[in-house]
Parts: structure tokens; C-alpha cells; sequence
């Protein structure tokens, strides 16, 4: 069996005192890696009684975290400040691995349908309730932003 292709990565944003986890950061990953990574649960999502709930892949905190972050595909970097974090640009960082040919697919067709689920999220701090309104099988409205 060959090998799998590694191309350097970095996978970073800041949420509440540095909570996500560095394990993508700046390192050469095979597209197995990097899609388990962005899948994964980020153990941040809990109820009003503080039980952890399962479902908070990585991926939805780099599309709508409050602070900053970068996204980096061999040369190409996708940073963002306070406030910019953004959906596109999760989108634009898994095309550009998708392009470089470590995806398959179905893990870019997976990714993709998990960034459409996270644009309807759009806030970090609603992530738990639209998991808890996911796994009761009750309507999701977005929090409208002011």
C-alpha cells in the first residue's frame, strides 16, 4: 500500500483561554489526519448542567470563533482577526487541501457538509444549543448577531 501524501499544515484559532487544540499546528499531515482533526470532537460544547456534549468538531469553531486564527496550506496562509472569522474562509482552506490532492471525495464532500451545518451556527457560544436542538430533533434558529 503507498504511502499517503503529507503537505505542511497549520490549524489554529483562539477560543476562550487557548482551548483549541494545537495538534495541527504547523506540522506535515496526510489528508486522513487533517480530515480526523477537523471532525473530531473539540470538547467544548456543554448543557446548562455542565455534562459535555459530542458533536463539536473542530472544524465549526474555525468558521465562527469571536477572536483570531490561520488556516495554512504549504504557502498559502488564511488569517483573520477579531471578529472575521468566517465560513468562506474554512471553505477556501479545504478546497486548497482538496486541490493539493490528500482528501478523497467523500472526506471533501463530508467537510463540505459540515461547513453548510456550521454556517447554520454562525456563533460559537450556540453551538451546544444547536447540538441539543439536533439530538432532540427540535427546529434550529440561528441567534441573530447585533
Amino acid at each position: 500500500m503507498p504511502e499517503e501524501k503529507k503537505i505542511f499544515v497549520s490549524i489554529y484559532c483562539k477560543i476562550f483561554t487557548d482551548s483549541f487544540s494545537e495538534e495541527m499546528v504547523n506540522r506535515r499531515a496526510t489528508g486522513t489526519e487533517i480530515y480526523d482533526f477537523l471532525m473530531k470532537d473539540a470538547g467544548m460544547a456543554f448543557d446548562e448542567e455542565g455534562h459535555l456534549i459530542q458533536g463539536d468538531c473542530n472544524l465549526w469553531y474555525l468558521g465562527c470563533n469571536e477572536k483570531f486564527g490561520c488556516l495554512r496550506v504549504n504557502d498559502k496562509i488564511l488569517d483573520w482577526d477579531f471578529g472575521e472569522s468566517s465560513f468562506d474562509r474554512v471553505e477556501s482552506f479545504v478546497s486548497l487541501i482538496y486541490l493539493e490532492r490528500v482528501f478523497t471525495d467523500e472526506q471533501y464532500r463530508i467537510l463540505l457538509e459540515k461547513i453548510k451545518e456550521g454556517r447554520l451556527i454562525d456563533n460559537m457560544y450556540d453551538i451546544p444549543k444547536y447540538l441539543i436542538a439536533k439530538r432532540e430533533g427540535t427546529p434550529w434558529v440561528k441567534t441573530q448577531r447585533h
